[in-house]
């Protein structure tokens, strides 16, 4: 009872006065606490035995459950994120950043990336603010103060029993560093047994109490945004953090506990703060941490607020390359990731422990991309559209290595790079247009039988919106989609589709053959999920609710590049500490999505492009003035917002987007620009390329691949009547995975010989089939063909196809000669 007496006669009378923004003394803490504390003492003996029966009664139960609460402590310590003391090791040195061949790229300057404050540079009186109140016996413990700790326990179960719901928390400002340092702020067991592991094995690694304060005080959050002591001292005081005086720094610790309450923004809060100052101006004076002058000095001081918010915000103005900036951001996901810290943590670590940052960067590749990008002749201002608006051309390009995925280079906007910008490399979402078409619709149908480069697709007029009940009716009965040449091409293969970059049979091959769920699968597989568009024929031609990057697109190209594997971009391959331990590092592991046989089919389809297709005209010569081989998709957004082209060469990936940023409204690019993007991608590639050979993407036709010769117009094997189409011949030799290509039986059943009148047309103007009664000077034997399906429109003013110019049936015979009705033969007609 003695020490209830002792408390209770402490408090008898004790009064809470405020005058202004004074502190008044008649509400701090009692100079003699220490009775307080001896009464405790004097209880715990009087109790002694009976704590012993007690612990023996506990002793006895915990041998029954404690092998199942170890266990479960055991499981909740090894499954702790790796932090160690090394890696929060606070120091004097820069963090230095590498490319491939050693040569430091950037050097981070620490306090580049926030306000941050020095141990040496921290007011005494505010580390002893702190540490009064918030750990009183900091200097001495090892990272848990396990006394209060259990004394918090119990005041806490206490206060639950009694339904007051008040507790006490025991976490020491080791333990509180660690809970800033990793974001977790959940109220559960796991998180403090994690958290209570970590605090002890950082201070045994020999993290020091000196470096545990600097980390605390500057990741503190103060309410809000505001973090660290610096960023607060200036929001709330309106100066700097060395200049508070030791009123201000009591006021300053008291925010901590609950900023909500005590930071000083409005009359309740300030009232609110300079209470607990007063208590905290207490506790320093019982710990022996300032004198009785400064006590009673501190507490007649009246404390000036100054709240700003805006004097938080820190102005980054990084002249770090583009490059760089993505390497910092991959170490800080990467740290925060493995190192279970947070990311304002991590960003911490790399501009304050000097670390060594190894990365993926080629020198000359870079080289090429910044000498490109800030040369004016590869944008020209030509669009008066984006003249009127105030925009001019931006672009932005990836290099990646196939055989790893490291990105070996990369740029993201016209002109020089000042200060922290827009990266359009990695940050910018476009749509890809149809460069998203070999790896939505055409790969994954080969790799799983659905088509071969062989198959033939007719581009007939397509009313696929039909049944979209999402758009006006009057608009459903539109052709769409449509090629880019607005007519459509009759019977054509997936090769002569791809090259030519044909919608109609795009959004045929996807919806009746590939399927909608086989192509996303395989989108996926290459690190594009885009499952919310399932179903909507539009993405077909890149129509996608959430569109891609240039460097989402390069990666996902690198399957056609080496073998039909998928690497996951990365731009380091280590990190060191400041010690030379590596802390974190890439191992590369590729992915096979598709078969080498499905890459080589696609790989040599893609090289048409270039050589025959939408890309004619790019080419890559080395300094000999050999030719590279390059393969690879054209991409163009509806209404001409957007330019793409994806390719490679046997020696790197890459993609390039061209276009506005539409900061008011979409900017259609006019004809002049329409090549930019194959403009660019082709300089970088051949200031890359100048030193490398000229070799082919694949030294030999991998095992399981076949060739047959085929006719263009049906798939299968060609006969003589195909080489005597009006057109030229139609067969060309075609590579198909062994079991794909067609039976030496299935020929070509597209092609007619037929004997026709010259002076009888039709509507369309084609030639009729001659009868007995035609002059024989008028009678000539043709070539023609007959679709498999018979095309007929569905509204009269749907167009004909290119090639129904070139097709007879049977019974359409000559009306000139003789008359229609006599005319019912049909050996005019002949397959051979």
């Amino acid at each position: 009872m003695r020490f209830f007496n002792l408390m209770l006669r402490k408090n008898k009378g004790k009064k809470l006065i405020k005058t202004g923004n004074k502190l008044n003394p008649e509400t701090a803490v009692p100079k003699k606490r220490h009775q307080a504390v001896a009464g405790l003492l004097y209880a715990l003996r009087v109790l002694g035995g009976a704590l012993k029966l007690i612990l023996i009664v506990l002793i006895l139960v915990g041998s029954i459950v404690g092998g199942l609460g170890a266990g479960l402590i055991y499981g909740y310590i090894v499954t702790t994120p790796e932090l160690s003391a090394s890696d929060l090791q606070l120091t004097k040195f820069n963090t230095f950043i590498y490319d491939i061949e050693g040569n430091v790229i950037a050097e981070l300057k620490r306090n580049e990336n926030r306000v941050w404050i020095d141990y040496v540079d921290i007011p005494k009186n505010l580390i002893n603010a702190y540490i009064a109140v918030e750990d009183k016996r900091f200097w001495e413990h090892k990272g848990v103060d396990f006394k209060r700790f259990i004394y918090a326990a119990f005041y806490s179960a206490k206060s639950y029993l009694r339904g007051e719901h008040t507790f006490q928390g025991g976490s020491t400002i080791t333990q509180q560093m660690v809970k800033n340092l990793t974001g977790a702020d959940d109220v559960t067991i796991k998180r403090k047994i994690q958290e209570m592991w970590q605090a002890l094995k950082l201070e045994r690694e020999g993290l020091s109490k000196e470096d545990i304060l600097t980390r605390y005080l500057n990741t503190i959050p103060f309410g809000g945004t505001i973090y660290g002591i610096e960023t607060a001292a200036r929001v709330y005081y309106g100066k700097d953090v060395r200049e508070l005086s030791l009123a201000e720094c009591a006021s300053l610790a008291g925010i901590t506990q609950w900023p909500s309450k005590y930071a000083p923004v409005n009359e309740e809060n300030k009232k609110n703060n300079i209470e607990r100052a007063h208590m905290i101006l207490g506790l320093m004076l019982e710990q022996g941490m300032i004198t009785e002058a400064e006590y009673e000095q501190a507490m007649q001081e009246e404390i000036q607020f100054n709240y700003n918010p805006s004097a938080g915000k820190v102005t980054k103005n990084s002249n770090q390359s583009y490059f760089v900036d993505e390497v910092v951001k991959a170490v800080i996901k990467d740290l925060s990731g493995q190192k279970g810290i947070s990311a304002q943590a991590a960003e911490d670590m790399i501009y304050n422990s000097g670390l060594k940052i190894y990365t993926t960067m080629d020198p000359k590749v870079q080289k090429a991309l910044d000498e490109v990008f800030t040369d004016d002749t590869y944008f020209p201002q030509v669009n008066e559209e984006a003249k009127k608006r105030g925009e001019t051309p931006q672009a932005a390009m990836v290099v990646i290595d196939p055989e790893t995925g490291a990105v070996r280079g990369l740029y993201g906007g016209y002109g020089e790079k000042k200060g922290s910008v827009f990266n359009r490399a990695t940050q910018m979402k476009r749509s890809p247009g149809s460069s998203i078409k070999p790896l939505l619709v055409y790969a994954p149908g080969i790799e799983t039988g659905r088509i071969t480069a062989a198959t033939v697709i007719d581009d007939v007029p397509q009313h696929m919106l039909l049944n979209d009940t999402s758009i006006p009716e009057k608009q459903r009965t539109r052709l769409y989609p449509q090629n880019v040449e607005r007519k459509n091409f009759g019977l054509t293969t997936i090769r002569e589709a791809v090259a030519q970059s044909r919608n109609v049979i795009a959004a045929l091959v996807l919806r009746d053959y590939t399927t909608f769920k086989v192509g996303l699968t395989y989108l996926e597989k290459v690190g594009l999920p885009r499952w919310e568009d399932e179903g909507k024929i539009s993405i077909a031609m890149g129509g996608f609710t959430n569109q891609m990057s240039p460097l989402e697109m390069a990666s996902a190209f690198t399957v056609f590049a080496y073998k039909g594997v998928y690497w996951e971009p990365y731009f380091y391959t280590k990190v060191e500490d400041v010690n030379g331990n590596v802390i974190l590092e890439k191992n590369p592991k590729g992915t096979k999505v598709y078969s080498e046989q499905t890459a080589f089919i696609m790989n040599d389809i893609l090289q048409d492009v270039v050589t025959e297709g939408t890309a004619a005209g790019l080419v890559v010569k080395n300094g000999k003035g050999k030719t590279i081989p390059v393969a690879g998709k054209t991409g163009t957004s509806d209404n001409n917002i957007d330019r793409w082209f994806c390719g490679m060469t046997p020696y790197y990936v890459a993609a390039t987007w061209y276009g506005y940023d539409n900061k008011e409204v979409p900017i259609s690019m006019v004809s002049a620009e329409s090549a930019n993007a194959r403009k660019i991608w082709q300089a970088v590639m051949t200031k890359i390329h100048e030193k490398l050979d000229a070799v082919p993407f694949y030294s030999s036709v991998p095992p399981k691949i076949v060739t047959r010769q085929i006719c263009k117009d049906s798939g299968k094997l060609a006969t003589d009547l195909c080489r005597q189409d009006p057109r030229g011949s139609r067969v060309v030799e075609e590579y198909f995975i062994e079991g794909t290509e067609p039976d030496y039986g299935d020929k070509c059943d597209v092609h007619y010989k037929a004997k026709v009148c010259t002076l009888c047309k039709d509507e369309f103007g084609r030639p009729m089939l001659a009868n007995e009664y035609c002059p024989p000077e008028t009678v000539v034997e043709r070539v023609f063909i007959r679709r498999p399906v018979e095309y007929k429109p569905m509204f009269p003013s749907d167009p004909y196809p290119a090639d129904w110019y070139y097709e007879i049936y049977e019974g359409e015979y000559c009306t000139i000669h003789g008359g229609a009705s006599a005319n019912s033969k049909t050996e005019n007609i002949s397959p051979y």
